[in-house]
């Protein structure tokens, strides 16, 4: 239902009558409900409701800067009701040296105004969305939330296949590569379905009827391959063959699950077969240089110039301005060197660190889909931008507090 009234609101552009209905409506599910999953969906609809994106720093709209105040005082009245004790998980530390970095890349920034105040005020959001969750979701919650997931891969495959239907000429858009849901261009398109699609692999796995997850993901791989990320495809076939394994380890139907597979691949056939046209172009425009840097090299090169030149702090959240635009290095790491410096980039590996020792600490087959999903995505943050990235970054401080609160469930005996 949510979704449903997502893709309305985002088709019709009435975004700032959606995001505050939803934030409303997240706030009185913090007020009522203890076990903070509950408010997930909300606020993965909200991330993916926006339907144009095209402000300059200077022209973002009131409401987006309302809506973390109106969650925040979600997070207050939900912690006043029902006092849930304050955990602040293996991310803590690195987290604040974030923090800190961010507020200490001050020091080198060209200007610092009311948008460089709001990024360090989202540094911040961002802190309260772990530590929220991270304190009230329940330890039984993987479930729950990668079905979450599995539908958001849904709603964002029909939001590009609805893009396409709208445009005059399906195969110029492709091949100028003109895709823009407003929340996202291609690039993000690309990680979030290469998440969400590895969500839907796990009810493929887990159903007897395995066909209809199996329709869906091919339909999602469909829609992956039309945003035409580079980046994004190549990083998804790299995922697909931990995906494979993940399917068929200890699978009791692997006969089945081919026969699925195969009519899947005949029915993906038959769609190529019948518009050609279509991924023909899709083809040429791939194949057109699928290995070009697209200018990648002289970026990174660029951050390693900011970084030598202010090694220990950065050169500042908006080391990379065009205009009244701000940029990305397209790669997490190079992007930390450069804006944040030594101190941003020991806060990246130690998470790193945290969260690799979250999910080898006993595997289930709930936390090994979701820590495909985030080296799918992490394997893409090395040519595109994907950490510091709104939508990234609340969903992967949810999985963290998810699998976190599971592995201490488990210990106490809670969980199975």
């Amino acid at each position: 239902g949510l979704s449903f009234l997502t893709l309305i609101f985002w088709f019709f552009g009435f975004e700032f009558v959606g995001m505050p209905l939803f934030a409303i409506a997240a706030i009185a599910v913090l007020a009522l409900y203890k076990n903070g999953m509950l408010v997930v969906p909300f606020f993965l609809n909200m991330l993916f409701m926006i339907s144009q994106t095209e402000w300059s720093l200077d022209l973002i709209p009131t409401y987006l800067y309302l809506m973390p105040v109106l969650i925040i005082i979600g997070f207050i009245i939900h912690f006043v009701r029902f006092k849930p004790k304050f955990n602040k998980g293996k991310l803590f530390y690195p987290l604040l040296l974030l923090f800190i970095g961010m507020l200490l890349s001050m020091i080198n920034a060209q200007f610092i105004n009311s948008n460089y105040l709001f990024y360090l005020v989202i540094g911040l959001f961002y802190m309260f969305i772990y530590f929220f969750f991270k304190s009230t979701i329940n330890g039984e919650s993987l479930h729950y939330l990668i079905k979450i997931f599995a539908v958001s891969g849904v709603l964002v495959s029909i939001q590009v296949l609805i893009y396409y239907i709208r445009v005059d000429d399906v195969i110029l858009a492709l091949a100028t590569k003109n895709l823009d849901l407003g929340w996202g261009i291609s690039n993000f398109v690309a990680t979030y379905l290469i998440m969400f699609i590895a969500a839907m692999f796990y009810f493929i796995k887990i159903y007897k009827l395995h066909i209809i997850p199996v329709m869906l993901a091919t339909f999602e791989i469909i829609m992956l391959i039309f945003t035409l990320s580079r980046g994004g495809i190549l990083s998804f076939v790299i995922t697909f063959v931990l995906l494979m394994v993940y399917l068929f380890h200890n699978c009791e139907q692997k006969k089945q699950m081919a026969i699925n597979i195969v009519v899947a691949i005949i029915v993906l056939s038959i769609f190529v077969f019948i518009r050609f046209d279509i991924f023909e172009t899709i083809y040429k425009r791939l194949a057109d240089g699928f290995f070009i840097d697209n200018g990648r090299f002289t970026l990174w090169k660029e951050a390693w110039e900011n970084f030598a030149e202010h090694p220990l702090l950065g050169a500042g959240l908006f080391a990379r301005v065009e205009g009244n635009y701000f940029g990305f290095y397209h790669n997490t790491f190079m992007h930390t060197l450069a804006t944040l410096g030594i101190i941003g980039i020991i806060s990246i590996v130690w998470q790193i660190i945290e969260v690799i020792k979250m999910f080898i600490n006993r595997f289930t087959i709930e936390k090994t889909i979701l820590l495909i999903a985030l080296i799918g995505a992490n394997i893409h943050g090395m040519v595109d931008n994907v950490y510091y990235m709104p939508q990234f970054m609340i969903i992967f401080f949810i999985i963290i507090s998810a699998v976190e609160n599971y592995n201490e469930s488990f210990l106490k005996g809670e969980v199975r």
